[in-house]
């Protein structure tokens, strides 16, 4: 769907809605939380599974880096930050969109002044007929 200069209102209030809504966000945190078990292997043989441990991932420079959480009271503030950052790449992503829509907007209003604004091929003599002003031949 084609959007029109009525649009602009609403587009530029999406945006400044977007706006606030980036402003709210305060703690972000890049990553998942994942769960690490390990096996441990005893002295007699015997394997035993422990875990899960809390372990906070993300990549860097191509590489995945990994946290233990040693406080599980701590799990819940990096779930919600975690979130949080999720919430601005959303919010990131639909500004992106309006702030092409708005710029699609400004394109048409140029060209669309070009065209009925008088700078075309016929104005400047390109046409082989005489045009209004110019002399002519008697």
């Amino acid at each position: 769907m084609k959007k029109s200069s009525a649009d602009y209102p609403n587009l530029e209030q999406q945006r400044q809605g977007l706006l606030r809504q980036l402003s709210d966000l305060r703690e972000l945190r890049r990553g998942s939380l994942t769960e690490q078990f390990l096996t441990v292997k005893h002295a007699d043989g015997s394997k035993v599974r422990r875990g899960p441990y809390p372990l906070l991932t993300r990549k860097e420079a191509k590489k995945t880096v990994s946290l233990r959480i040693k406080d599980p009271a701590l799990v819940p503030w990096y779930r919600q930050q975690i979130q949080a950052m999720r919430q601005f790449e959303n919010v990131l992503d639909q500004l992106v969109r309006v702030g092409e829509q708005l710029g699609d907007l400004a394109v048409a209003e140029v060209v669309q002044k070009k065209t009925h604004g008088g700078t075309g091929a016929k104005r400047r003599g390109a046409s082989s007929g005489n045009g209004p002003g110019e002399p002519t031949d008697t």
